[in-house]
């Protein structure tokens, strides 16, 4: 979810949040999701056929940037939203992959590749011991400045082998406390 604020200071523009409504995925989240300046909130806790409508009304001209933190399932719907409907080729979609939340695997349609203009990426594309500083350096800037947030939840150090087992963080950072 953090990626919404951070794509503000790259690709102002439509933001969607997609989101799973199972238990590691509460609704509270979809709300999150809102609250952090979603323009477009839609659940993947539906039938496939029901998520690819949901991708294909929002998508406009396409999506600049996908960050993608569920893979599994809800990407392999989203793969196959982004093939157009017609013979024209679609606007670049850059999907960069962060995490597996709904899954590790997805089938990967070739006319997603072909026809919708789709790059893939991985998280750590262009990160080099020499960029890796600048970016941190960024990130704590921005949140100095207010403009991003991390949601900690503070443990005792006595109660870390209980935190560390803990299921219900929903994107919230664990820091130590003595």
């Amino acid at each position: 979810m953090r990626g919404i604020p951070i794509s503000d200071r790259f690709s102002p523009g439509h933001r969607q949040g997609f989101g799973d409504r199972a238990p590691c995925f509460p609704d509270v989240q979809l709300d999150e999701l809102r609250e952090l300046g979603a323009d477009a909130v839609i659940s993947t806790a539906v039938s496939d056929d029901a998520l690819l409508q949901a991708y294909k009304s929002t998508r406009g001209e396409g999506f600049d940037v996908i960050a993608d933190y569920l893979w599994g399932r809800p990407t392999a719907v989203l793969l196959r939203a982004l093939i157009p409907d017609d013979f024209s080729v679609g606007a670049r979609s850059r999907l960069i992959q962060i995490g597996e939340v709904a899954g590790a695997e997805v089938a990967l349609p070739a006319a997603s590749l072909r026809t919708s203009g789709l790059e893939i990426v991985g998280a750590a594309k262009g990160l080099t011991a020499e960029t890796v500083p600048a970016i941190f350096e960024q990130v704590l800037t921005w949140t100095r400045e207010g403009k991003l947030s991390f949601p900690v939840e503070r443990v005792a150090l006595k109660d870390i082998e209980s935190a560390w087992q803990g299921t219900d963080l929903r994107g919230r950072r664990i820091v130590v406390t003595a």
